[in-house]
């Protein structure tokens, strides 16, 4: 007797194609930062999205440092969410690109520039900072720290990285971000500072102080208010300006001349405006105990 033929059933599974190659191709212009290292200082609601912009973008390698715990009423600008809440924000990141963006190289660093350390046996911050830098080709920071602001570019120099900073003002009224170059007779860090306090480089708007920080219930020390999506303008220029110049010389995503940008939106008043994004371009100042030999 002849056995009962059974049916089978067929289907089709859809393929993807992710390799390298399909990758680059739809951001053919991001090409050159698939050979390129870059040293991220900060990891909060500014660090934070950058560093998963250059995951996207196709860097070859994202070192990032930072010492905070994500706590999961920062939420409200920090991407990753309740998901982290507990974990080192650094390590919460490294493990997003690596499930995300397997084609960068992520390297996290638990560091607070200038704390005592807890143990000897630790490393110091000096030989953190070298191995987080070592190979680089950009140091990006978004600590907002000028203690750091001005170790780091003065190191930068030292060690011929170009340095961009990036920082948001109280209230999320505005932003800046700036950069540094390492050539001898390029303006530094002190003649940026300068051309801020003189008003050659006018500032951004900032909420008053009472305004525009806060002391959360259960935490150690005071923040700033305002909301991710105005931060969040402030890291894509940061992001844009270190892309422009980790594609200088190849016929890639193109060069921007300015290296000064600073971003308003609000008023005086706190009032809404249309965002407004005003170039600059970074000269030596006069007053600079460093590009002129004057006391400061």
């Amino acid at each position: 007797m002849a056995k009962e033929s059974v049916p089978v059933n067929h289907c089709l599974a859809k393929v993807f194609r992710a390799g390298p190659e399909d990758l680059a191709a739809r951001v053919p212009e991001l090409r050159p930062l698939r050979t390129k290292t870059i040293a991220v200082f900060g990891v909060g609601c500014l660090g934070a999205p950058s560093v998963f912009e250059f995951a996207r973008a196709g860097a070859r390698c994202l070192r990032f440092v930072d010492y905070d715990v994500a706590d999961p009423a920062t939420a409200v600008r920090w991407p990753l969410g309740f998901a982290a809440a507990g974990l080192k924000k650094v390590n919460g990141l490294h493990s997003y690109i690596c499930r995300n963006y397997p084609f960068t190289r992520s390297e996290p660093f638990d560091l607070k520039i200038g704390t005592v350390r807890e143990r000897l046996d630790r490393p110091s911050d000096q030989a953190v900072i070298e191995q987080v830098t070592r190979g680089a080709d950009l140091i990006y920071d978004t600590t907002a720290e000028l203690g750091v602001q001005n170790y780091l570019t003065d190191y930068a120099r030292a060690h011929s990285l170009t340095y961009i900073g990036v920082s948001g003002t109280l209230g999320a009224w505005g932003g800046k971000v700036f950069r540094i170059r390492p050539q001898t007779g390029s303006p530094c860090w002190y003649c940026y500072r300068h051309a801020c306090d003189d008003g050659t480089i006018p500032e951004p708007p900032s909420a008053p102080d009472q305004e525009g920080t806060v002391q959360p219930i259960g935490c150690a020390d005071p923040t700033f208010t305002g909301a991710g999506f105005d931060m969040l303008q402030v890291a894509l220029m940061g992001v844009r300006m270190a892309v422009s110049t980790l594609c200088e010389g190849s016929s890639a995503y193109p060069s921007y001349g300015s290296d000064v940008v600073h971003m308003r939106f609000r008023d005086s008043d706190g009032g809404l405006i249309t965002p407004m994004f005003q170039a600059y371009d970074l000269t030596t100042h006069e007053k600079c105990p460093l590009c002129h030999g004057k006391p400061a």
